[in-house]
């Protein structure tokens, strides 16, 4: 699969593909206004996260197949700039619960655990590597969560399905899968995930690869 990306990782990624294969984008929204503290779900993308979108479908040289995203309007305007971009017309899957909320385990819980910490995502993010919060999922059974549903869904030949996400999901998939965020230095020396900024999986569910940051690595019955 040919992709351009400003995330030259993403472009060496898609290059991996086989041939014929079909592969899975998950990845953050594009570039939203400020988040309000007091309602995070209200942020839509900016006009240039608009174009940002556009660019990014623009640029994916394959077919488009299965569309999912988190039920959040940025999410969803994501998506279909993306799609308005590359000139397909495609349904957008909304799946709050695989998507947007996977962490969860008790809403009200984990709700008090994020305004405890004053959203500092990079706190949870070592916190479930070495532990357990009320209210969350384990950073194992959320990100299953997502790779199910990745991998339940599209699977056509020669086709790029596209999951659309928040930066705290892919956190998650980046210190399951990659091992971020085990020692405080990781969120130093790493950057956390970016807006448009995604994993490139293919392969089945009990056998598949993932490409992040420059790292392909293969998973067996993970």
């Amino acid at each position: 699969m040919k992709l351009t990306s400003i995330y030259e990782h993403m472009e060496k990624g898609a290059a991996k593909i086989p041939n014929n294969a079909n592969c899975k984008i998950i990845f953050r929204h594009s570039i939203r206004e400020s988040i309000d503290l007091g309602d995070i779900r209200k942020a839509i993308l900016t006009n240039e996260g608009i174009e940002f979108a556009r660019s990014f479908g623009r640029n994916i040289d394959y077919r488009i197949g299965f569309v999912g995203s988190s039920s959040c309007e940025r999410n969803i305007q994501t998506c279909e700039e993306i799609l308005n971009g590359c000139g397909y017309t495609r349904p957008i899957n909304q799946a709050k619960n695989e998507l947007e909320l996977p962490q969860v385990s008790d809403r009200e819980l984990s709700d008090k655990i994020f305004k405890d910490y004053q959203f500092e995502n990079a706190r949870i993010i070592y916190e479930l590597n070495n532990g357990a919060l009320p209210g969350f999922n384990s950073l194992g059974k959320a990100s299953n969560i997502m790779l199910d549903y990745i991998f339940d869904n599209g699977n056509v030949e020669n086709t790029v399905d596209l999951f659309c996400t928040h930066d705290f999901q892919m956190a998650i998939l980046y210190a399951y899968l990659f091992d971020f965020g085990k020692i405080k230095d990781d969120f130093i020396n790493n950057k956390w995930p970016m807006m448009l900024e995604g994993m490139i999986i293919w392969g089945a569910r009990n056998h598949f690869w993932c490409s992040w940051r420059n790292e392909v690595k293969e998973f067996i019955n993970t």
